[in-house]
């Protein structure tokens, strides 16, 4: 099941990679497809979310991982890395660019999420580039690196901020928890500092939080923003 979950994804992609977008963007930062004939949506959205072909390419990589795992190595190099490949182009030459937050609600060139996402997704795809004996692991890591260069702005001291025009979002949380390898990790003072802060951003934001803390129920229920 999960094999054809997984090879109708990486089908999808490699349509859609390749249509023209009629909302004036590279197709590869389009945030919205109709399912039944694969083209981008012409209707209101926050456009573009320039996260998307690193998110692809991480998840192709993985897939691509696991296919040589299993003795489909072929089916790795032919079909999964030219998938990888494209949407990557795109990453390293534009991955400092303006687009629109996880929530589809504000703009901007800096946002924590998309920085962790484009240092994991890179080395991922550059390890999968080494198994397959691609010579692009190396630039992938290198542009990974000129990202955690300037993430570390994030860090104002207090907490990790998502951007400037939405510092205090829970996004930075997902971010921690799905893309950190070595950097800001769960454990991390700085990732400590930052849902703490959050907890308690959202401890006075919702009433539901305030009444469970008087009742003795543990957990805080943390939104996208306070």
């Amino acid at each position: 099941a999960v094999r054809d979950v997984l090879e109708g994804y990486a089908k999808w992609t490699g349509i859609v990679q390749h249509k023209s977008d009629p909302n004036d963007i590279d197709v590869r930062i389009e945030p919205k497809f109709t399912i039944d004939d694969q083209e981008p949506y012409t209707g209101g959205w926050c456009r573009p979310q320039t996260d998307g072909p690193a998110l692809r390419a991480m998840a192709m990589a993985k897939w691509g991982q696991i296919l040589i795992d299993s003795g489909h190595e072929s089916d790795a190099k032919t079909t999964i890395w030219p998938l990888i490949k494209f949407d990557l182009e795109w990453v390293t030459e534009n991955w400092d660019s303006t687009g629109c937050d996880l929530w589809e609600e504000v703009r901007s060139d800096d946002f924590f999420f998309n920085r962790m996402a484009f240092i994991y997704c890179l080395n991922a795809a550059a390890d999968f580039a080494d198994q397959i004996g691609e010579s692009l692991g190396a630039s992938y890591r290198s542009v990974a690196d000129d990202v955690r260069a300037v993430i570390t702005k994030h860090w104002n001291g207090n907490y990790l901020y998502e951007s400037e025009n939405r510092p205090d979002d829970g996004a930075t949380i997902h971010a921690i928890t799905t893309f950190s390898l070595d950097l800001y990790t769960p454990d991390s003072e700085e990732a400590a500092a930052t849902i703490r802060y959050l907890v308690k951003a959202f401890c006075n934001e919702y009433p539901i939080n305030q009444e469970d803390n008087d009742a003795g129920d543990p957990g805080i229920l943390i939104g996208r923003y306070p």
